[in-house]
């Protein structure tokens, strides 16, 4: 069936308990961001209440799709999204509007702003896991040549739609993408040739930009950066060099003093007295520190590595190697997403458009989670009891 039937006691109880309290740390620290004055009349926090709301429907939701439905909707879900894509990228401003330099959202009267590349994360997630399903059951014993043509059908999906997502502009948002499908490919034994080409390339380019940073750094400065688009020249060199670049380091500047004026315990909620641009969005995390202190800090990193680990066991019980590598890609996306995120805030990562799971006030952030968190639900009901192995189909 499509659809079984909803069983509220089936749902997974230490999922819920961390989302209800990350929903109330969000909320709160919404409410204390807003109550400075600096966002007029506007309630955030209100609205993020609604939109918790919203999400959790959606996970209920999406917790009711089965697997094998899911997989036979993949290619709908992928196609629907990339249009969306298109559609974004010659859309006129009234429908998505230019944002201080990025046409991300459409806005939708009555309904707000909504990310097409939140959503496609989804979509591409749920491709690329049955893609790798498929050639895994089709073939116990693959070939080189066979592992080739899975790389060359996963790029062939991946890069045209992120080449999109790159113009909008939104690098962090592509970044996610390729380390989500990292992680579902590092679940299967691709051919060691394969592995070592993919080990090796990333590496050695590191490896260059690392040399060429410490021993020629005027070659970065003068060749590499002003080749990027202006504001990510800003980012990068306000990250390299924040004392003689102090406006492109205004915002990390301002975040990493309210983290560190937060102390043990914090300021107290509506103590905090550190403008920080964004404060309720990408930097929610600076209000948490600086008001909540280390220890709420702390216990929000705590409530994530909760969470990533409890995605992780229902991935590797599962008896469906599709639902396995949709959770892999889940865990290392957000995991990926939430050291971006707090890197940025702490100035230890240059600043990227990168929201804070489950924290960041806005909805497509939170409903692409809480859909994606709902499937992982839906993997739940495929428990195999195994560990991390590989994972055999129900018969």
């Amino acid at each position: 069936m499509f659809v079984k039937k909803l069983r509220l006691a089936e749902l997974d109880k230490l999922i819920l308990i961390i989302l209800c309290l990350l929903c109330g740390i969000s909320i709160l620290f919404i409410f204390s961001t807003q109550s400075g004055g600096q966002f007029g009349a506007q309630n955030f926090a209100l609205k993020q209440s609604i939109n918790y709301v919203i999400g959790f429907t959606l996970l209920l939701l999406f917790r009711l799709l089965d697997l094998n439905q899911l997989r036979l909707l993949a290619w709908s879900f992928y196609i629907v999204s990339v249009l969306s894509l298109l559609l974004l990228t010659i859309a006129p401003e009234s429908i998505a509007p230019n944002i201080l330099g990025a046409k991300r959202w459409f806005s939708i009267p009555f309904v707000g702003s909504i990310q097409p590349s939140e959503f496609f994360r989804i979509s591409l997630i749920v491709i690329v896991a049955k893609l790798i399903a498929d050639l895994k059951e089709k073939s116990l014993h693959r070939t080189m040549q066979e592992d080739l043509l899975l790389l060359g059908k996963i790029l062939l999906v991946t890069i045209p739609p992120s080449l999109l997502v790159y113009q909008q502009p939104d690098t962090g948002m592509v970044m996610l993408y390729m380390f989500a499908i990292v992680a579902m490919l590092g679940m299967i034994k691709l051919n060691k040739i394969v592995v070592t080409i993919g080990i090796l390339v990333p590496l050695l380019a590191i490896s260059i930009i690392a040399c060429l940073f410490l021993f020629k750094p005027e070659i970065i400065y003068d060749d590499v950066i002003p080749k990027l688009k202006p504001h990510q020249q800003d980012r990068i060199i306000g990250w390299l060099d924040p004392s003689d670049n102090s406006n492109q380091a205004f915002q990390s500047r301002r975040s990493v003093l309210a983290v560190g004026t937060g102390g043990l315990i914090g300021k107290g909620i509506e103590g905090g007295n550190v403008y920080v641009p964004e404060k309720h969005t990408d930097f929610i995390f600076a209000s948490i520190a600086e008001e909540g202190g280390f220890l709420t800090g702390a216990a929000v990193i705590l409530l994530f590595f909760l969470l990533i680990t409890r995605i992780l066991e229902i991935g590797s019980k599962s008896n469906d190697p599709f639902g396995t590598y949709i959770c892999a890609g889940l865990a290392l996306s957000l995991t990926i997403q939430i050291v971006q995120n707090i890197g940025m805030v702490e100035g230890m990562l240059p600043v990227k458009g990168i929201a804070l799971p489950f924290l960041t006030y806005g909805g497509s952030s939170l409903f692409s989670n809480m859909i994606l968190l709902g499937i992982v639900m839906s993997v739940r009901n495929t428990y195999a009891h195994q560990f991390f192995g590989e994972p055999k189909r129900s018969t």
